[in-house]
């Protein structure tokens, strides 16, 4: 198995909870805390990312490997999909190369890349990170497009560490309100550390 690393190179340019939906779930009727609700969403949507392997807005993700895979599939960690932007390879010779020759499968979690009919990846020159597929992740680029159940959960996520600050303040943010979890296994996919 060829060793991977996936990691966003281009973050959304919006959030998937407003301030106003964070307030309203508090019930919070002034903006005094507008900029601490704001650190919040950030948080807790990384951690709901991380959970469930999700990209929630619209986000670039690459996919960096040490080689091609020998069965001929490449598996995008990230879901859902919306497009392959680009798969580069550095040859035997040093130089960066396009790879066209695949398609993309979206119709599955994950997605993937399966080479066409009758085609072989190429070598690589044999170094690390040789290989990198761009794609684009995310369930649209609003609030709008962002799955309910997603939300929902970040809004509990929000709501348990904006009332209970000694549960970051000690190092414990692991603790998870009972529901989240609950929430999340239907976002949940593939195999997990």
């Amino acid at each position: 198995m060829t060793k991977t690393r996936d990691y966003v190179s281009v973050a959304a340019v919006s959030k998937c909870v407003t301030i106003e939906d964070a307030k309203l779930h508090l019930d919070l009727d002034d903006s005094y805390y507008d900029s601490q609700l704001d650190r919040l969403i950030d948080v807790c949507t990384r951690r709901l990312e991380q959970d469930t392997r999700r990209s929630l807005v619209t986000q670039t993700h690459v996919l960096s490997m040490d080689t091609f895979p020998s069965n001929g599939i490449i598996e995008l960690p990230t879901a859902p999909v919306q497009s392959v932007t680009s798969v580069t390879y550095v040859d035997t010779a040093d130089a960066t190369q396009t790879f066209t020759e695949y398609t993309l499968d979206s119709n599955n979690t994950p997605s993937r890349l399966v080479l066409n009919d009758g085609e072989s990846f190429p070598t690589v020159r044999g170094h690390y990170d040789d290989v990198k597929v761009t794609y684009v992740s995310g369930y649209g680029s609003t609030v709008a497009s962002v799955d309910p159940v997603a939300k929902f959960a970040i809004l509990m996520l929000i709501s348990h560490l904006f009332n209970s600050p000694s549960v970051t303040a000690h190092g414990s943010v692991n603790i998870v309100p009972i529901g989240y979890e609950s929430l999340i296994d239907s976002l949940k996919w593939g195999q997990y550390p």
